[in-house]
């Protein structure tokens, strides 16, 4: 994972590799202290290196939704790979990520 902040205040995280139960766990605490400590205006999770997510993934990124908006932090997910998208969108998540590109 990479994370670097922006000029207005958005934290972007890119993630690369698998999103599964071997990392996922790292990925959740990542997005929740960066929501709770930097306190950005947008915390965007970029996908594009990723290969693989499977339901402990896509829970990682729903906790990290969820605790950004506990701390009026705007989410997205942005370009995720066909296969990602795919999950997301059979889970119904894509709209509530705000899933861009």
């Amino acid at each position: 994972m990479n994370t670097r902040r922006l000029a207005d205040g958005t934290v972007v995280i890119e993630v690369r590799g698998e999103i599964d139960l071997g990392n996922a766990e790292r990925l959740r605490g990542a997005l929740a202290d960066t929501a709770t400590s930097v306190r950005p205006v947008r915390v965007v999770v970029d996908l594009m290196q990723v290969t693989f997510i499977d339901s402990t993934g896509i829970g990682a990124l729903a906790v990290g939704r969820n605790t950004a908006r506990s701390v009026g932090a705007a989410f997205e997910v942005r370009n995720p790979p066909p296969f990602v998208r795919q999950q997301l969108r059979m889970m119904g998540l894509t709209e509530a990520f705000g899933v861009q590109g």
